[in-house]
């Protein structure tokens, strides 16, 4: 019979961990795709597409033949027609290719940040918003504690069984409960009026997933192994094999080029073709000031990479540190205050029933309550904002959010019991 007893519970335990899978997986679709829906997501795509073209412009050709038709008339008329094409015996255009692919995969970059950092953004509003509204839920419930608490104050002043000044800090708690009430009721407005902005939507379509869910789902997390997936860096190395491409195609644009034509026409009754060739003589503009420039301008973005390379390290590192303290306070939080917070309230209502507690202490204890549950509040909301700025700053939002969508495709499916706590 004991056996069948475990055998239940882990059936159970499967059950809850799938079903908590499935809800996080259908809020991570529906993020997707109110994502993918917002005008800003085109705008992204629309500024992709152009910066594409403009990469392709570099890789064209940079001559066009030329076609030449000439009349004299003179002793003989002559009339002449001809075409006419430079030749890129340098190589620019060579040069110009290797630049337009550089300046194309940077586009895919600046592109990938900005949907990553679109996402940060409506996900950081997704949480302020279910911050902000848990904030009010607590306050409104305390108001009605409150008022509950003074209709029985009232009846039992009148039967003689308390006193005036019991009745009078019922009165003054509900008074001081409406301003947390007000300032609540103006957070969740703003929250509200962010998420419309942010998502196009005035409240969620699916609840966010549970605490247990905003942490790494596939291993500890490494700020030196997700270094080399930082958008800012791919950013600078693409701007200095930018920068170098296109000291290159200067260096090849000092080399002057010749055009060749070809004519043939009439002078009189006599039939005549003529061959034209001609080469600039670089003797006074030699671009070698220009070439100078893109060399130093190749020095300074390697600076900036190895600058930037030691910034993003230095802030992936603090990301994830300052996630990992507040996952630990938020942790601390559920295993001291989780449960006795679930039941407090009425155990505390039925003592001060029963006369065990004086209404000065069972208001105390209420207010405590409610300063307990709004810390809870405070720390979930801090932690799952340290989750996302982390995966901001890893380029690693976009992979969480695939793994919530499929959660048995991740390492840490099912949420393990060490991460099972109360939600405030």
């Amino acid at each position: 019979m004991k056996i069948l007893r475990v055998y239940g519970l882990g059936l159970a335990l499967m059950v809850c961990a799938a079903q908590a899978g499935a809800d996080a997986g259908g809020w991570a679709q529906w993020l997707r795709r109110q994502l993918a829906d917002l005008p800003a997501s085109g705008a992204i795509a629309a500024k992709v597409e152009a910066d594409r073209a403009e990469s392709r412009a570099l890789a064209e050709p940079l001559y066009n033949p030329e076609l030449n038709i000439g009349y004299e008339n003179s002793a003989e008329t002559t009339r002449t027609v001809g075409v006419s094409q430079t030749l890129d015996w340098s190589g620019k255009g060579r040069a110009g290719q290797r630049l337009g692919q550089v300046a194309a995969e940077l586009a895919e970059v600046r592109g990938d940040k900005a949907r990553a950092r679109l996402a940060a953004t409506a996900l950081g509003a997704l949480i302020r918003f279910d911050a902000a509204r848990e904030r009010l839920a607590a306050a409104r419930e305390q108001e009605q504690r409150l008022g509950r608490l003074i209709e029985l104050v009232r009846r039992r002043e009148r039967s003689g069984d308390l006193g005036r000044v019991d009745a009078s800090l019922a009165y003054l708690s509900l008074a001081r409960v409406q301003r947390e009430l007000a300032e609540a009721e103006s957070a969740a407005t703003e929250a509200r009026v962010t998420l419309r902005r942010q998502l196009a939507v005035s409240a969620p379509g699916r609840p966010l997933p549970a605490a247990d869910w905003w942490r790494p789902l596939d291993g500890e997390p490494d700020p030196a192994a997700r270094l080399a997936a930082s958008y800012d860096l791919r950013l600078a190395e693409g701007q200095l094999a930018l920068a170098g491409r296109a000291a290159e195609r200067d260096r090849k644009g000092r080399r002057t080029d010749p055009t060749l034509g070809l004519r043939v026409g009439r002078e009189g009754d006599e039939n005549l073709w003529g061959l034209d060739f001609s080469l600039p003589l670089p003797l006074f503009n030699t671009g070698a000031p220009e070439y100078q420039a893109a060399l130093a301008g190749v020095e300074r973005r390697r600076a900036l990479l190895e600058k930037t390379r030691n910034d993003l390290l230095a802030g992936l590192e603090g990301a994830l540190e300052d996630y990992r303290q507040r996952h630990e306070r938020w942790r601390q939080w559920q295993d001291l205050a989780g449960p006795p917070l679930a039941d407090s309230s009425e155990l505390l209502e039925r003592v001060w029933r029963q006369g065990e507690l004086t209404t000065q202490d069972y208001l105390r204890a209420l207010d405590q309550r409610l300063e307990t549950r709004l810390a809870g509040v405070a720390l979930r909301r801090a932690m799952q904002l340290a989750w996302v700025h982390w995966l901001d700053q890893s380029a690693g939002l976009e992979r969480w959010l695939q793994q919530l969508a499929d959660p048995r495709s991740a390492a840490g499916f099912p949420p393990s019991a060490d991460h099972q706590g109360t939600t405030p």
